[in-house]
This record gives C-alpha cells, structure tokens and sequence, in this order.
C-alpha cells in the first residue's frame, strides 16, 4: 500500500454502530461525534486514497455477489494484510485486520458520496461483523414496547417500513443494517447513523416535497432523507429488542403481497435458518465467526418472538401496517 498526505490529516471522528471511527477526510453523511479530537482511540481508522491507487492483484476470490441482471456487483479476496472488497468500475476497499484500518481507493470520477456509500452500507456492516458484532440486512425503530427490527432481502420494503414510522413520530435506530448486542443480558439494538434511503415515491407520499435530501449514489435514484440527519446517535442509548418481523418473499425471491397486513408466528428453526441468511458475513470460510454467528442467534430466536410480516404493496396502506405491528407488539411475547 502507498500512503500520501491525506493520511496525515488530522482525524475526525465519527461514530455508527456503536464504533469510533477515525478518518483522514470528512464523511458528510455522518455527524461528528462530540468526543474530543483527541480523546483516546478510535476503533476503525478510515483512510481515503488518491483515485486509481495500485490495489493488490489476487489471484482467488473467496466470494461473488451479483446484481439481479447477472453483473457482478461485489467481490471478496484474502490477502496478506487482511481483506479485499472490489466494488467493478466503482471503488476497491483494502481492511487491514492487524490494524483496524479500512483504506477507500475509489475509481477515477466516482463521486465522494457513492464511495461513502459504499463504506457505510456495504463495507462496513461486513467488517463489523468480522470484529464480533452480530449485524441483519434490516431497519430498525423504537416504539414504547421497545426496538422493532425489519429484516429482509433486498427490495422487500424494510426502509419504507422504518420511514413510515419515522413520519408518525418514532425514532429509527437503523437503516439496511441492525446490530445486535447482547447487555446485561438482555439483547439491545445499536443505533448506527440518522439515515433513511428511500424511492422518491416514498419520500412524497411520507414526508412530501420537503427538499430535506440528498443522492445515496450515483448509479441510484435513490435519495437519502437527510431530516434524519437532526438525530444524534451519540445521544441515542442501545434500546432493548422486542421483535424481529421478516418481510415476506415468494419462493421465487419476489416480495409477497397480500390485501390485508398478515402476521405469522415462525418456529424457531425456521426463524434461525431465516436470520442466517440475513446477516452479514465478511468471511464465509472462517468456521470460529461462523459459529459466533450460529450461537447468538440461536439464543436470539429463543429470547426475541420473530414475526413474518406479509404487506399489501401499497404506500397507502402504510399507517394499517403499522397499526398491525404496534398491536402486535402490546400483546404477551
């Protein structure tokens, strides 16, 4: 790795996920954390490279995910310093494991805030979980019987869902990433950053023509509501999980959708298998994570009631839907 310069700012730092991050450049989707400068240490360094910084070559990856049209979209390799995330064509990202450093090298002309999209939306939720935290592909908000998770794949209305809530007075801890801890034992949510990604649909029908946003990337039209960005999460505590409500998919992946809001108990071996899939894994191979990952959430399905959640595909039907969840969630677990 080559270093300049910009390695040699001065760090500013933020917090998401309950994690100090200290970087070289500013991230202007997070709000910086009130901790001093200086005050003691950082849990991830953040280091923004020139764009088209030399990355390593390797020969073998580990893992490849693709977009629903067959393009490849992520790719995951082992090398000597730790892990390589290739974004094709967007940005590369090298995490050091020995240091706890994650280096950003975006490709030539990618926009700041597509790389720091990147970074905390898909980058991050990964390295987390490699460091020991338990983190789902869902949103996450709090109501008066505590947290209530939505998880789910990808396109099946987990924003939505936490943007609904937003838009009726509730708080949203998190936003495509929930991160699970487990605190005088009881299992708590972690708030991450004030951020809500949402069609443009949804920002109309939620909160109208407020002008309160801003682009998520460059290759989505997708906005970022950055209303949101008026809450503090160094001032919002972990808050106590109540219920994990999975939106529901077809058996072909497609998002079921139903007239009426339709919650369903699921076994808990169904509910394991479920969570399983949902949650993020920096390294597929490594059997000690893996087991990590099987043991909480094995005491997870035993102590949290995991809901499926089947919708009616309507922004109509969005305050119903919610009436449902907070129903359900007054009565005995």
């Amino acid at each position: 790795m080559t270093s300049d310069a910009s390695e040699q700012k001065p760090a500013i730092r933020y917090r998401a996920y309950g994690t100090i991050l200290s970087c070289n450049m500013p991230i202007q989707e997070l709000a910086r954390t009130s901790l001093p400068d200086s005050a003691g240490e950082s849990d991830l360094r953040i280091i923004f490279s020139q764009p088209d910084e030399p990355v390593p070559s390797p020969s073998d990856w580990y893992l490849t995910t693709s977009l629903a049209d067959g393009t490849p979209w992520m790719r995951c390799a082992k090398i000597s310093p730790g892990y390589l995330l290739c974004f094709p064509d967007l940005a590369t990202f090298v995490y050091e494991t020995p240091e706890h450093i994650i280096r950003c090298m975006p490709k030539a002309n990618i926009p700041p805030h597509t790389v720091h999209h990147l970074l905390l939306d898909q980058v991050l939720p990964l390295v987390l979980n490699y460091t020991g935290k338990e983190a789902l592909h869902g949103s996450a908000v709090v109501t008066s019987h505590g947290a209530c998770a939505f998880v789910g794949l990808t396109g099946t209305g987990k924003s939505t869902l936490a943007a609904s809530f937003l838009s009726a007075g509730y708080s949203v801890l998190t936003d495509d990433c929930v991160v699970l801890d487990t605190r005088d034992e009881r299992i708590v949510v972690v708030p991450a950053y004030p951020s809500l990604r949402l069609w443009d649909d949804a920002m109309t029908a939620l909160f109208g023509s407020t002008g309160f946003c801003a682009p998520v990337a460059h290759y989505t039209p997708k906005q970022r509501f950055t209303a949101a960005l008026a809450a503090s999460t160094d001032a919002t505590p972990a808050t106590p999980l109540a219920r994990i409500y999975v939106l529901g998919t077809g058996t072909s992946g497609q998002t079921e959708s139903s007239s009426t809001t339709v919650i369903s108990a699921m076994p808990e071996r169904e509910a394991l298998i479920t969570l399983l899939s949902l949650a993020f894994k920096l390294d597929i191979l490594d059997q000690q994570r893996l087991t990590r990952e099987l043991d909480f959430l094995q005491l997870l399905v035993t102590q949290i009631p995991v809901r499926r959640l089947t919708v009616p595909d309507s922004l109509a039907a969005l305050p119903a839907i919610q009436d449902a969840i907070l129903h359900d969630l007054a009565l005995p677990c």
